[in-house]
């Protein structure tokens, strides 16, 4: 299918992490012209929703790891059947209106050589090693609220872990950059997206990948076409592309992890677990349950 014109894409995921899934895209549909927009998950939600309730055109594809945000917009019927044909599992596939491109697991980034996995070994770490601690702060950060509330749900050593956390006052950051930002300074920093863990693990011999007794969770990187997309169907070879083999392998060149298998993505550290993509997550969009959340970690975590 030849597709042509302008092509916005609402993305929390870096530029310079995609350009190899750009390049791709460019060679095969050189007729569009690309606005790739980044931003922290909960900043792009926050632009789209005034995009809409402005009346016009929005975004053509909105792709971001916030998985609750993403479900949240298209359970209330924001995105539009996207078409596309591809060999995902079925379950990365949410009725023909949000694509799984990527299942990246967060980790703990650590300088001690403890298990800092679960909340409850993340307890035990804190006891044993002094030091500031980085957390995301999750009023900003749309990823960073997904990983505690999937926590709070199904980690049983959760409240020791965010009690042990809470008496360390950590820094709140707003991004994955911020975290491995504040590990020049710090201990342990939780819930790191993946890449970004690897990445500063790679750069800083004093720093690895906690163990743990658990599997890491990890998140899918949703992506969905907006009902009131200017350029679906751009959009919508744009989501081909990302899901193809080819996409997926650039994914990898990323430092992402495609949901597809391929020969570059390296072993992780550690089994991960998928948030799944079923009837199930409705749990992890219960306003009640959300708000309780927010409330608890501002009491918590603020001096």
């Amino acid at each position: 299918m030849t597709v042509s014109g302008r092509l916005t894409i609402f993305s929390a995921a870096e530029r310079p992490y995609c350009e190899a899934l750009l390049r791709g895209f460019a060679a095969r549909h050189p007729a569009v012209e690309l606005d790739f927009v980044f931003g922290i998950s909960t900043k792009l939600h926050d632009r789209y929703m005034a995009e809409y309730a402005a009346g016009g055109a929005t975004a053509d594809l909105v792709w971001s790891s916030a998985m609750d945000q993403v479900m949240g917009l298209v359970l209330q019927d924001h995105a539009q059947k996207h078409g596309v044909a591809h060999g995902l599992p079925a379950d990365a596939d949410w009725q023909g209106l949000a694509l799984a491109t990527t299942r990246e697991p967060v980790f703990s980034l650590a300088r001690a050589g403890l298990p800092a996995g679960s909340f409850g070994e993340i307890a035990a770490y804190l006891r044993a090693t002094p030091g500031p601690v980085a957390v995301p702060d999750i009023v900003a950060n749309g990823l960073g609220f997904l990983a505690l509330l999937h926590a709070s749900l199904e980690d049983p050593d959760f409240e020791a872990g965010f009690a042990a956390l809470a008496e360390r006052r950590p820094v709140p950051c707003g991004s994955a950059p911020a975290l491995v930002q504040a590990m020049q300074q710090g201990v342990l920093a939780v819930h790191v997206l993946g890449a970004y863990a690897l990445r500063a693990a790679a750069a800083d011999p004093a720093l690895h990948i906690a163990a743990s007794a658990r599997p890491a969770p990890a998140v899918a990187r949703l992506a969905f076409i907006p009902r009131r997309a200017g350029n679906p169907a751009a959009a919508a070879a744009f989501l081909a592309h990302m899901v193809s083999p080819e996409g997926q392998a650039a994914l990898a060149e990323g430092g992402f992890w495609p949901v597809l298998p391929t020969p570059l993505l390296a072993t992780p550290p550690r089994p991960i677990a998928p948030i799944p993509l079923d009837a199930g997550f409705t749990r992890l969009l219960d306003p009640g349950r959300r708000a309780a959340l927010v409330a608890r970690w501002r009491k918590a975590m603020t001096p």
